[in-house]
């Protein structure tokens, strides 16, 4: 009697809000033809824990608490920045965010479309993973081996690095804003930076301590910035630099490194929409003069080249989120709209 009072008066508190029109958070778990659905901030984490490798979960704006992810499931969110032509939101993870599992090789793992706000923490061997347009507030970091990772149209407030004696065997980076350093994989790793803006260059002080050796990386069609008078080097040593841009008064480029096509611009001159590297949201990134800074795709060079600077997620997204009454069935209803 207890517990069908206690449904009786969830439901009432459930259709009262549900009559002042409130968005509710929550998540969608869509396994084959079967879909569920867990409100509230702990929806992601409710979500994750019925989901099964393969499952999809798909995240309305709001705020979610943080999970472990070790499945190879994918998450969408609406995005990490409000757009009012998609009419979508910011869905957020409201802390670190750690994937992987101890001994094992998790294959398949997709996260797209929401704010990070904290370090998006990669701690076991990954393959076949994808993150693209969100945005990680901290660091990107990867604390095992790697096999085929995408990190595309993201936005990283820190650095995105390894160690040493990680192996990424084919990392690709591309069209995003890091405004940290990219650095720190093993001389055998395969890590491509394209067209992509990077806000940190390479420590002096030594030019062979660890951050500047384990960073033999391919540069191409990417802008590379200067911050402080004692990181004054674009890359790391031996590196290859095709056809980037370094930002005047950040040194240059070191002589074991393999170049190619390279320009030094000052800041003020090289973008059509600031006069500066800082990022906001109404950047796009164009280039005040495309048709010569062009990479090695004939696209101009930076963010706004090769795929482009999109940030809004290219898969259904979630709004409306509501509960019905149909006579004595509490349901669902939600738009599922697809950009």
């Amino acid at each position: 009697m207890k517990k069908n009072l206690l449904s009786i008066v969830a439901l009432c508190c459930t259709v009262a809000t549900a009559a002042q029109g409130t968005d509710k958070i929550g998540a969608i778990l869509q396994h084959g033809d079967d879909s569920n659905v867990y409100y509230g901030s702990t929806g992601l984490r409710q979500a994750y824990d019925a989901a099964v490798d393969g499952d999809v979960i798909t995240l309305s704006k709001g705020t979610f608490d943080p999970v472990t992810i070790e499945k190879s499931v994918t998450i969408y969110g609406t995005g990490f920045e409000n757009n009012d032509e998609s009419g979508t939101a910011i869905t957020t993870i409201n802390g670190h965010l750690n994937v992987g599992k101890a001994d094992v090789v998790t294959d398949g793992i997709h996260i797209e479309g929401v704010k990070v706000n904290g370090s998006l923490r990669n701690n076991y061997k990954l393959k076949n993973y994808t993150v693209k347009r969100c945005y990680i507030t901290e660091s990107m970091t990867f604390a095992n081996n790697i096999e085929n990772v995408l990190v595309k149209q993201c936005r990283i407030g820190g650095d995105l690095s390894g160690g040493k004696t990680i192996l990424a065997d084919r990392l690709l980076i591309a069209n995003c804003y890091v405004w940290g350093q990219v650095n720190y994989f093993s001389n055998e790793s395969i890590v491509q930076i394209d067209h992509s803006f990077v806000g940190y260059q390479y420590n002096t002080y030594n030019d062979y301590n660890d951050y500047n050796i384990y960073a033999q990386f391919l540069w191409t069609n990417s802008i590379i910035n200067s911050r402080g008078p004692n990181y004054r080097m674009a890359t790391g040593n031996y590196a290859t630099v095709k056809n980037c841009i370094v930002v005047n008064g950040g040194g240059g480029i070191r002589d074991n490194n393999i170049v190619e096509n390279c320009y030094f611009v000052d800041a003020a001159n090289i973008f059509d929409d600031a006069e500066d590297v800082t990022y906001t949201e109404s950047r796009t990134f164009k280039l005040k003069d495309e048709d010569t800074y062009k990479g090695t795709d004939d696209t101009p060079i930076g963010p706004s080249g090769g795929a482009g600077w999109v940030k809004i997620p290219t898969t259904p997204y979630v709004k409306n989120l509501d509960a019905i009454v149909n006579g004595t069935q509490l349901g669902v209803s939600y738009e599922a709209d697809v950009r």
